[in-house]
């Protein structure tokens, strides 16, 4: 477990820690000198995970939480911070796939007044919610860290985000979401609070999540554990603290970034993804001070 004492230690907390990528982040991260804390719906495994890597309890944690419910996720970063008095780092993690069906086949001879009912998007609160109220309570424990204190939040997405599998549109379209969450808070995110946010992109892993795997891929589509693993030391370990918005694939046993789209429509897009400074204070209470902002109106600027 290393030399140092455990409120020494780098804090991490990893949803979705029980099982797959997580329960691997956790063993890894672990024998490197973090203080790990664990989240998961399965409270039994959990704690047996917890235990197996510290039996005194001194330098693991686990809490059973359901990562759509923001009072779920709250309870855990309270329970975090009061063991230890420090989180370093973010691992978001948890997810699903598609809960049913959004095509309906099922239903193809439904009668016109069979109207089909609420669909059940969990799959959106899991994968997209989470993440974004896991962002939201990272920044607020950052702000009361030790002096010094670097924030580091890695997001589990997918490659799907940016290349659509039929088999799960609900799964696609807000690991998508997850891939612009990163990329939009990036900036902010390290210029006022001093965290650096990523998201890792894997390609087929077997986590447990679909069964029959090894049915569905032969062994070189699927990533192999150790370049999954060293993805995510890429940003956590990133010492410089100036990788932030990066979307990082894994693929079998390499790594591939995936960068944001170039300018096709020349200055209208240029224009459009810019910070109007006014908006900015209006939505969020002070200004953005980012360098390429417009601080005041064009129309202004252009006379």
């Amino acid at each position: 477990m290393g030399s140092l004492a455990a409120d020494e230690r780098k804090v991490v907390i990893i949803t979705g820690g029980t099982s797959g990528i997580g329960r691997d982040l956790a063993h890894r991260l672990h024998s490197r000198g973090y203080n790990v804390a664990l989240t998961g719906r399965r409270t039994a495994e959990g704690e047996a995970l917890a235990n197996s890597m510290d039996s005194t309890g001194q330098t693991t944690l686990f809490a059973e939480c359901h990562v759509e419910s923001y009072d779920s996720q709250k309870a855990v970063f309270k329970a975090v911070w009061d063991k230890w008095s420090r989180i370093d780092a973010l691992v978001a993690n948890a997810g699903i796939v598609d809960k049913e069906s959004r095509y309906g086949l099922a239903r193809r001879g439904a009668s016109v007044d069979d109207v089909p009912p609420c669909p059940d998007l969990g799959c959106n609160d899991a994968d997209f919610k989470g993440v974004v109220y896991g962002t939201e309570l990272f920044t607020h424990y950052m702000r009361h860290n030790p002096p010094g204190v670097k924030g580091k939040i890695v997001v589990t997405g997918s490659i799907v985000a940016i290349y659509p599998c039929p088999t799960f549109p609900e799964y696609c379209a807000v690991k998508a979401a997850a891939l612009q969450w990163v990329r939009v808070m990036a900036p902010m995110l390290l210029s006022k609070e001093n965290i650096t946010i990523n998201t890792v992109l894997p390609n087929a892993y077997d986590t447990g999540i679909m069964p029959g795997f090894k049915e569905a891929y032969l062994d070189e589509h699927l990533t192999q554990k150790e370049c999954m693993m060293s993805a995510y030391d890429v940003f956590l370990e990133d010492k410089s603290h100036t990788k932030t918005g990066q979307a990082l694939e894994t693929a079998y046993q390499s790594h591939y970034y995936h960068e944001v789209p170039g300018y096709k429509s020349g200055i209208v897009i240029e224009r459009t993804d810019k910070v109007y400074e006014p908006w900015f204070q209006w939505i969020h209470s002070e200004r953005s001070d980012l360098p390429d902002a417009y601080k005041e109106p064009l129309r202004k600027m252009a006379e």
